[in-house]
Order: structure tokens, then C-alpha cells, then sequence
């Protein structure tokens, strides 16, 4: 995949009148890119790390089946931001969000993933808030918070599910 970004200076400023940082114009389509290079996240880490194997009752294709819903959610979220369509966006930070509470999500039990999924929960917020307040560039840097949330979560699940039994 190519992704052609005009040169452009990432210095943020306020947008008019709300106290977020924007970014120039370009910017979103920079994010865009960067953030369908970065999708599959979603779909490959829980197969291969869960593969024919069960923890804790659940099974590795249910768990395999609720990412691949989660990157659909993504997609209307990469989607909306593409296209400026804040119902979009609003409606894929509101379902990622929802997802993050499902028992599906919960794949381990330790303090560290209920925080980082705390954390998640509040980037989603971010993301929903700035769809609603029509801040296009506030809902691009919510949406990478998001992203590097699930990055830093599926490392984590791979680094524990790799780790000798205690």
C-alpha cells in the first residue's frame, strides 16, 4: 500500500474556539494511512496467540469472531475520519467502547489489562466526545490514542501468554 502525505509541519494549534489541539491540513490523511497500515492488529494477534487453545472458557474462535467484530468497529471509525462523518465515528468509538466491557473482551485476569482496558474505555470517550463536538482533528488524535491503546494491549497479551505458567 502507498499513501502519498504532502509535506507538512505536525505543529499543533488550538481549534477555533474549542481548546483542542488541531492539526494542519493533511494531517488526517498522514493518521489515515498510518492507521490502515496498523489494522491488522485487530485480526491476527488473538488467532495466533489463542490458537486451539481455551483460558478460562473461552474458546479461541469466539475470541477470534469478537476481534474481527472489533475491527469492523474500527473500520467505522477509519471510515467516518475519512470522510468526515461524525455519526460514523461517534457510532464506532460507542461500539468499541461497548465491546470493551463484553466477557469476550476479558481474555485475561490481572491488574494490567483491567487498567489498560480502563484505559481503552477512556480513549473511546475521547474519540465519541470529539465526533460530537464535530472536531474532526480532535477525533484524528483520539483515534490514534485508541490505536496505540490496542497495540500496547495485544503486546501485552502476547508477552503474557508467552510467559511459563506461575
Amino acid at each position: 500500500m502507498t499513501c502519498r502525505v504532502p509535506d507538512m509541519h505536525f505543529q499543533t494549534r488550538p481549534a477555533a474556539g474549542s481548546g483542542v489541539a488541531s492539526l494542519p491540513r493533511g494531517a488526517v490523511a498522514a493518521v489515515s494511512c498510518l492507521l490502515a497500515a496498523f489494522a491488522g492488529v485487530f485480526v491476527f494477534t488473538p488467532a495466533a496467540v489463542l490458537h486451539g487453545q481455551e483460558d478460562g472458557g473461552v474458546k479461541a474462535d469466539a475470541v477470534a469472531d469478537f476481534m474481527r467484530a472489533k475491527l469492523g468497529h474500527s473500520q467505522h471509525v477509519l471510515e467516518g475520519l475519512t470522510m468526515a462523518d461524525f455519526d460514523l465515528i461517534a457510532r464506532g468509538a460507542q461500539e468499541l467502547s461497548l465491546a470493551s466491557q463484553a466477557s469476550s473482551w476479558q481474555v485475561l485476569q490481572t491488574a494490567d489489562y483491567a487498567r489498560q482496558s480502563g484505559e481503552f474505555r477512556r480513549s473511546c470517550d475521547r474519540l465519541h466526545r470529539a465526533a460530537k463536538e464535530k472536531n474532526l482533528d480532535g477525533a484524528a488524535l483520539a483515534w490514534m490514542e485508541v490505536l496505540m491503546q490496542c497495540v500496547q494491549c495485544h503486546k501485552y497479551v502476547r508477552d503474557e501468554r508467552e510467559l511459563p505458567s506461575r
